[in-house]
C-alpha cells in the first residue's frame, strides 16, 4: 500500500517487474495493519505521476507590504420565543434573517419593535434583516442598500410593501430588533435563518435579532475595501455601462 501511495504521488518509478508482477500473490501492509484483497489488488491501476504538465502558474498572494489583512464579519444572535415567553429556537446567522406569509395568501402582519421601541407596523410579504455581508443577497433583490461589510449595521428591508412610504432602514449594531405576529393576524408567519431551519410564528410568537459577540474571520486578499469592490464588479457587474463618449467639437460647429 505504501509503495502504491509513493508511485500515484509520482515519489517512486514504476519498473517493468513491478508492472508484471505475480498476480497471485496477496499484498499485505503489516506496517499499518492495512490488507489489500487479491480483487483489489487486480483492478488496481498505478501510473507515475508527471508534473510537467501541470500549471506553472504562481501560487495566489495575500495580503499587502508582508501583511494580511483580516476582517472580522458580523453575525446575528436570533431567538424565538412563544407566547408564554419560552426560548423555542436559536440560531447563528450570517446573512438575513426572513419573516414571511409563507403560503399564505394574506399579508404578512408583524409588530416591529427596536430597543422595545415601537418601530412599525409590518403589513408586506415581509420583512429581512440582513447583516453587511447579507446586503447583497436577498436585501439587495428586495431594494435595499449595499453596505460595506465593515460598517456595524443591520439592515431592515421590507418585501413588497403594501404602503410606498416603507423603505429600507440602516440601525446601529447595538440595537435589539423584535417582531412578534399580533393576536389578531389573518394567518401564521414564516421565518427563515439564512435560508435554512424555516419555523412557523404561531400568533403571539415573537423573533429577538441583535448582534452576536461571536463575528466570523475572514482573511482578505488584499484589503476589505479592494475584495468586497472588486466582488461586486465580477460578480454583479456593478454599475457597468458603455462609457459616455466625449462630444466631438467638429460636429458641434457643424
Amino acid at each position: 500500500m505504501l509503495e502504491a501511495i509513493l508511485i500515484a504521488l509520482g515519489l517512486k518509478e514504476v519498473t517493468a517487474d513491478e508492472n508484471d508482477g505475480d498476480d497471485d500473490k496477496d499484498s499485505h501492509d503489516n506496517k499499518n495493519g492495512l490488507t489489500i484483497s487479491q480483487r483489489a489488488n487486480n483492478n488496481m491501476h498505478i501510473e507515475a505521476s508527471s508534473f510537467s504538465g501541470y500549471s506553472d502558474r504562481e501560487p495566489l498572494a495575500f495580503g499587502n507590504n508582508n501583511k494580511i489583512c483580516i476582517s472580522m464579519r458580523m453575525r446575528f444572535d436570533c431567538r424565538i420565543f412563544g407566547i408564554d415567553g419560552s426560548l423555542r429556537a436559536r440560531y447563528t446567522v450570517l446573512n438575513e434573517v426572513v419573516i414571511d406569509r409563507g403560503s399564505s395568501p394574506y399579508l404578512a402582519s408583524l409588530e416591529c419593535f427596536c430597543d422595545d421601541v415601537h418601530l412599525t407596523t409590518v403589513q408586506a410579504d415581509g420583512i429581512i434583516f440582513a447583516t453587511p455581508t447579507g446586503s447583497t443577497a436577498y436585501s439587495m433583490a428586495a431594494g435595499g442598500s449595499v453596505v460595506h461589510p465593515a460598517v456595524p449595521a443591520i439592515m431592515v428591508t421590507p418585501i413588497c410593501p403594501h404602503v410606498l412610504s416603507f423603505r429600507s432602514m440602516v440601525f446601529p449594531d447595538h440595537v435589539v430588533l423584535r417582531c412578534y405576529v399580533p393576536s389578531d393576524a389573518r394567518s401564521t408567519a414564516c421565518v427563515h435563518f439564512d435560508g435554512k431551519h424555516r419555523t412557523e410564528l404561531s400568533r403571539g410568537d415573537s423573533v429577538q435579532i441583535e448582534m452576536s459577540p461571536h463575528p466570523v474571520p475572514t482573511i482578505n486578499r488584499v484589503d476589505h475595501s479592494a475584495d468586497w469592490l472588486s466582488s461586486l464588479k465580477s460578480n454583479f457587474n456593478f454599475n457597468t455601462r458603455v462609457r459616455q463618449k466625449k462630444i466631438s467639437t467638429t460636429s458641434v460647429s457643424d
